[in-house]
């Protein structure tokens, strides 16, 4: 029988990396070119092909990476039954969002995955979850997404739980699309894909975020008004809640909104979603021009703000379109 075939694109990460001297610090290594030789049991489950994309450390991700990695896959994606993309482990979600926006019509799976500890580690979780990434890559589930731990996650529906823990990613509000264990489980119904992947939109950057902590002053959250940002993230209380006591944060999302920035809420806690009507305070920041991104988690906004800052004519179409769901990231 045929083998599936199967791309590895190696980005760097902990997967690949090694402790160098004197103070035995983790960096990148030559991993990428060697996935095979480490990891031989890959030969048993597909065709593979690998290259090096990158080799950097997952904090030093940016638009300019996330659109040559969408064009890398959507040129070579049609030669292939799937895309694994070794990542690390800290930006991983903001990628998998990343694609997800823009890479439209996807016809096969594209899927992430890394380590918490280096593949050259004898207690590795690398091995595991690059076998398990190559296996549910020839799957017919043309999406985006995380494997990690036994499990296929929507990518813009993750986010990174644990930097210590083999279960490092939860999906807290939508369920996995697939488990390996002692079979393979899948959760979703295999799609036929779509005929063409092509690239749609880009990334504009200019945003910052901001969590709200009791007693926070206003001024710095004001004070972004002069920076040339196009968006703000805030990560109010429960279900999108600010103080009502002191109104000087609501005043400052008045002042950003007024200056033409979106003000964007989101939730400290990681289940449910932004309902800013529930209370009074959420109530006085959207009446100040803020919107809520219901149950997206903090990548998966953070990203999709980038996104339309891009493609958007202004504010208010960002508003607009900031929760209806471009590949599965809001409900």
């Amino acid at each position: 029988m045929t083998k599936p075939r199967v791309l590895i694109l190696h980005t760097g990460g902990t997967l690949g990396m090694r402790p160098r001297e004197p103070d035995h610090a983790l960096a990148p290594d030559e991993f990428g070119s060697t996935i095979l030789e480490h990891v031989p049991e890959l030969d048993q489950i597909a065709a593979i092909e690998t290259r090096v994309f990158s080799n950097i450390d997952s904090s030093d991700v940016n638009c300019a990476l996330w659109m040559s990695l969408a064009r890398e896959a959507a040129a070579d994606i049609a030669r292939f039954d799937g895309i694994v993309i070794t990542h690390g482990t800290d930006a991983m979600a903001y990628t998998a969002s990343a694609l997800s926006y823009v890479l439209r019509d996807l016809p096969r799976p594209v899927i992430l995955t890394g380590a918490q500890r280096p593949i050259s580690d004898p207690h590795s979780d690398g091995r595991g979850n690059l076998v398990g990434a190559v296996e549910l890559a020839s799957r017919a589930i043309p999406e985006v997404a995380i494997y990690f731990d036994g499990m296929l996650l929507r990518g813009n529906r993750t986010m990174k739980r644990s930097s210590f823990s083999y279960a490092a990613y939860r999906s807290p509000n939508f369920p996995p699309l697939a488990e390996i264990g002692m079979e393979v489980r899948l959760h979703v119904e295999p799609r036929t894909p779509g005929c063409t992947c092509r690239i749609e939109g880009g990334f504009d950057c200019r945003i910052a975020a901001l969590r709200l902590l009791p007693g926070q002053p206003a001024a710095p959250l004001a004070a972004l008004a002069g920076t040339g940002i196009g968006a703000v993230l805030v990560q109010a209380y429960g279900v999108g809640n600010f103080p009502v006591l002191d109104l000087g944060l609501t005043d400052a999302v008045r002042t950003l909104t007024g200056a033409g920035i979106v003000v964007a809420i989101g939730s400290q806690s990681m289940h449910g979603r932004v309902d800013m009507s529930r209370y009074a305070g959420g109530r006085l920041a959207m009446e100040a021009g803020a919107v809520g991104t219901a149950d997206m988690t903090v990548e998966a906004a953070a990203v999709k703000l980038m996104y339309l800052l891009a493609t958007s004519t202004g504010p208010e179409e960002i508003k607009a379109r900031l929760c209806i769901p471009i590949a599965g990231e809001v409900t």
